[in-house]
This record gives C-alpha cells, sequence and structure tokens, in this order.
C-alpha cells in the first residue's frame, strides 16, 4: 500500500506537470485526448481502492468538484482543462496526505481543498510579476498614467484590512511564521493588483476579429457598454463571456465582422495549479498554517 500511495503522489505530481508545460508551451492548449485519460487514470486509481465506501467518497469529492468547476467554466471564469484537472487529481488523491514538512493535523479534508487554496495563493502573487511588465511595455506615458486617486485608495483600504489581520495573528493566534509569511505575500499582491488594476486588465485583452475566435476565448465583457451587450445577445444567441462552439457557428453564420475584446494574454493557470500541488503536498491546506 505505500508503494501504491507513492504512485499516486507521483502521478499527480507528473500529471499537473504535464498540464502546466502544455499551458505554457502549447499555445495554451492541452489536448483533450490528454485530458480524459488523466479521469481514466483517476478511475482506475479510485477502483484500486477495493472499497466500497473509499470508492464512493471519491466519486463523490470528483462530482462536486466536477460540476462547480463546470459552473465556473460556464461563467468564463475558468478554463475547460483546468476543470478537468481538478477533477482528475481530487480522483487519484481524494483525501489530505501527511504533508511532508508540516506537523499540522489535515481533518482528513479534500485534499483538491488544500490545491484551491495554495493556486489562489500562487496565482496571486504571480499576477504583479506576470502582468505589471506586460503593463509596462504596453504603456506609452508610465503605469502610474493609468493610476487614479481611487485606486490609490482601494489599495490603501485592502492593505488596513491586512494589516489588522496581521496584527490579529501575530498576537491572537498561534499562527506559524510560514503562515504570516503567506497572508505578508498575499497583502503585497492584492495592494499592487488593486492599485495598478486597469494597466493589469489592459494587458490581458487583445481586440480581435470574431472570424478568429477560438473554443474557450473569454470576452472582456466588461471593456464593452451595456448597449453593445445588448446587441450581441439579440442578434446571437447563447452570446456571453465565454465562446463556445455554438457561438462561432453562429457568428460565422451571421457574417459577424466586428472586433472583441477577449483575455488573450490570460496567466497559464495550469503554473500556479502545480506549484499549489506540490505546495499542498509539502505544507498541507495552507489556511491551517495560517489560523
Amino acid at each position: 500500500m505505500d508503494t501504491f500511495f507513492t504512485v499516486r503522489i507521483a502521478s499527480v505530481i507528473v500529471i499537473a506537470l504535464v498540464y502546466m508545460l502544455f499551458d505554457l508551451f502549447n499555445r495554451r492548449n492541452v489536448p483533450s485526448v490528454f485530458a480524459y485519460a488523466t479521469l481514466g487514470l483517476g478511475t482506475v486509481f479510485t477502483i484500486f481502492y477495493l472499497d466500497v465506501t473509499t470508492i464512493m467518497v471519491s466519486a463523490a469529492i470528483a462530482i462536486v468538484i466536477g460540476a462547480l468547476g463546470y459552473l465556473v467554466y460556464r461563467a468564463g471564469q475558468l478554463g475547460g482543462a483546468d476543470v478537468i484537472e481538478f477533477a482528475a487529481i481530487s480522483l487519484i488523491l481524494p483525501i489530505q496526505p501527511i504533508p511532508y514538512l508540516s506537523s499540522s493535523f489535515q481533518f482528513n479534508l479534500p485534499f483538491i481543498i488544500s490545491v484551491f487554496i495554495a493556486t489562489g495563493v500562487v496565482a496571486l502573487a504571480m499576477i504583479p510579476l506576470y502582468y505589471l511588465p506586460l503593463a509596462s511595455s504596453a504603456a506609452k506615458k508610465g503605469l502610474w498614467s493609468y493610476v487614479k486617486r481611487s485606486d490609490i485608495m482601494k489599495g490603501a483600504i485592502i492593505a488596513a484590512a491586512y494589516l489588522a489581520f496581521l496584527l490579529f495573528l501575530a498576537f491572537g493566534t498561534a499562527a506559524s511564521a510560514i503562515g504570516l509569511i503567506i497572508v505578508i505575500v498575499v497583502m503585497l499582491s492584492s495592494i499592487v493588483t488593486m492599485t495598478f488594476e486597469k494597466p493589469i486588465t489592459d494587458s490581458m485583452v487583445e481586440n480581435i476579429p470574431a472570424s478568429e475566435f477560438e473554443e474557450g476565448d473569454m470576452i472582456a465583457l466588461n471593456l464593452m457598454s451595456a448597449k453593445e451587450i445588448a446587441a450581441m445577445k439579440k442578434r446571437i444567441k447563447g452570446f456571453d463571456r465565454l465562446v463556445t462552439g455554438k457561438t462561432i457557428i453562429e457568428m460565422r453564420r451571421r457574417k459577424i465582422a466586428r472586433r472583441f475584446p477577449v483575455y488573450r494574454n490570460a496567466m497559464p493557470l495550469a503554473l500556479p495549479i502545480f506549484v499549489g500541488v506540490v505546495v499542498s503536498l509539502l505544507f498541507g491546506n495552507l489556511l491551517l498554517l495560517i489560523l
């Protein structure tokens, strides 16, 4: 069983790594064959528990993750491959194992919850590092030309809230040093992201003609007027943030020639997911380190 458990750990790491490599070096396109193969592998791993209760728990976690992920995908906030990756990981390793570098008790929580939290922390920390260079190269008058007083105020409010939370952790709880460092990293990243929200958002977007849409593209509806959105919804059935195959077919049938703001330069999410998997295996659920 120890050997089989090690195989599970290795499989999760390798799968997350391959998803990341596809996302980084294959134009953020994960082949469907590979994605569904990971689900199949996860199903095999689940069956090999050879215990009805454990199999049911593993399947239930994966079904919940898949259903919630699909809703987020349909809302245009997550890629389809990311949803499949989360479901596959939850099948292979349903319960958080004992962390390698932490002694904190994990309460038998689902491993995928730890991955979600760690991925969110890593992604938030990476946002300024990934987007500010892009925004800086595109800003002719400099990044600060985009920043308004309201942006500075939002950053200040975020800073005050996090500082209050840090004081509570430092003097009111038994938070670990690692937990405090995590909160500080999230605080600094949040402040920078809120302050430079406009140039960061602009750096994600390209104006793409409808003829070049790809399934899974996300339209920046926040950069379109309510009148424009209403007009498109009237012409194209199902027009929304997420571009589907049906949307593309309908736009071509209607010969839509205009350009749309599309999130083409978004950060590859498979990268923070991979780091989140590794962090979760090493340290467990980060919330338990913080609180």
